[in-house]
């Protein structure tokens, strides 16, 4: 018996391993792994008192997260997970909640374009855009 056959899972990771194994495979690898992990926002909770507004910031696109009474002094730059290729803004949108309401400010998740479409340094240039 391995180690792995050992473990004994949570329902909730039960859960989630059924509700990953039941994704549609798209065309390509690529899109069949941007496809779960677009989806895997979904199981994630919204902060509470969090409103989300999506922006252009400054030709790229951008989410608002801001939390209710938050110090505006102050904004943080969320780039978002995936290394460069597989995520998107949308995906770390509740993060991006959550990061705001621990830090009391507003976050800009940053939604940069992704390679293998846009080559580096497009992502560079969002960012500093």
């Amino acid at each position: 018996m391995s180690d792995r056959a050992a473990v004994e899972l949570s329902p909730e990771a039960v859960e989630f391993a059924d509700w990953m194994a039941g994704l549609v495979v798209p065309e390509s690898e690529l899109d069949a792994t941007r496809t779960r992990v677009e989806s895997v926002h979904l199981r994630a909770r919204e902060p509470e008192g969090v409103t989300y507004r999506e922006v252009d910031a400054g030709g790229v696109v951008g989410i608002w997260c801001e939390p209710v009474d938050s110090n505006t002094d102050y904004v943080l730059l969320h780039s978002h997970a995936g290394g460069s290729v597989l995520s998107s803004g949308f995906v770390d949108r509740k993060l991006g909640g959550h990061i705001a309401k621990a830090a009391g400010a507003p976050v800009l998740v940053l939604d940069f374009r992704r390679a293998p479409e846009h080559k580096y340094p497009a992502q560079l240039d969002d960012a500093e855009a």
